[in-house]
């Protein structure tokens, strides 16, 4: 090869690489300061107790086609959600850390005592809530929302410890005679409040990290994939109460249908959703973090798959061979 038709050829693949790039768009550029070590500790201040709620917060607007609910962090510093339950700002934050699709997570942190609603109740909690539209109508799911598709991602660090212990865990305390609020162990990251929702820790002491839905366990066992994320989309038929479950790990193509059910939806009440965590406050002095991707409500699968993860490979039952 000589000179000039190396210098040609040397041209041609940084022209296709400058055009990759530019139909990449931020995605890529997002990518190349990803941060790859999330930050597990502490970081937090102390706050005062008392009540720290806010509601009226500004919707997500612009939504495309398909898509009722959208979290913005990078627009909008509460996500876009109607109200928050969060003891201050830093509790629920963007930090830098990026799904595996390469989009902005917000980091949670729950610490001991921190009680937004200030009920004394012996559970803590850092939680947004209320889906809205772009006009900041509220989402009320009930018998007249149909069937509706939600995706959203977690990531779970290596050192994550999530309970959900029974009360006989708690021997000898008498959890049903005595102070019932002593035995409070539970760790909700999604709420279709008060309907049911997904869960992720142990059951059991010294079980393994697992997830569970609308209180029923994943056929396959649900484990969380620590230190990765994992994708999710619910299906909820709200005429009926069935819904489905699919799951995708990182590194995986396309969705498992992970678990399917049904959930009597009571008549006459709305529900609407909370996701953050929420959790019993019998947690030994334990302060818990874990990541949350872009979240989406909308009409499809295809949807809720595009806006959340920017991907359209689909559940796997729906692929040919």
């Amino acid at each position: 090869m000589n000179a000039l038709h190396a210098s040609a050829l040397a041209s041609v693949i940084m022209i296709g690489i400058i055009a990759s790039a530019h139909e990449a768009g931020t995605q890529a550029s997002v990518q190349a300061v990803r941060q790859t070590t999330p930050n597990t500790s502490k970081m937090c201040p102390p706050v005062r107790p008392g009540s720290h709620q806010r509601y009226g917060l500004l919707p997500t607007a612009n939504l495309p086609d398909g898509i009722s609910f959208a979290t913005d962090w990078m627009q909008n510093r509460t996500g876009g959600w109607a109200g928050e339950q969060v003891m201050d700002r830093c509790r629920m934050q963007p930090d830098g850390f990026l799904t595996w699709h390469g989009k902005q997570a917000v980091r949670v942190e729950v610490q001991p005592n921190d009680d937004p609603l200030a009920l004394n109740a012996n559970s803590n909690r850092a939680e947004m809530l209320r889906m809205q539209d772009g006009r900041r109508v509220p989402i009320k799911e009930n018998s007249k929302s149909g069937v509706q598709f939600y995706a959203t991602s977690y990531y779970f660090p290596t050192t994550w410890q999530g309970q959900q212990l029974p009360w006989s865990a708690f021997a000898p305390t008498d959890c049903a005679a005595g102070d019932k609020n002593q035995c409070n162990s539970w760790s909700f990251i999604w709420q279709f409040y008060p309907l049911g929702g997904l869960s992720a820790a142990q059951t059991a002491v010294n079980g393994p990290q697992h997830y569970g839905f609308n209180g029923a366990q994943f056929p396959d066992g649900g484990l969380i994939a620590m230190g990765k994320w994992t994708d999710f989309v619910f299906m909820v038929d709200w005429g009926t109460g069935n819904y489905a479950v699919w799951r995708r790990d990182e590194g995986h193509i396309t969705f498992t249908q992970a678990l399917t059910g049904k959930t009597a939806v009571p008549p006459g009440r709305d529900i609407y959703v909370k996701q953050g965590l929420y959790r019993g406050g019998n947690v030994d002095g334990r302060t818990d973090v874990l990541w949350i991707g872009p979240t989406a409500r909308g009409s499809s699968f295809s949807a809720v798959e595009r806006q959340a993860f920017g991907t359209d490979d689909g559940p796997s039952e729906n692929r040919g061979p």
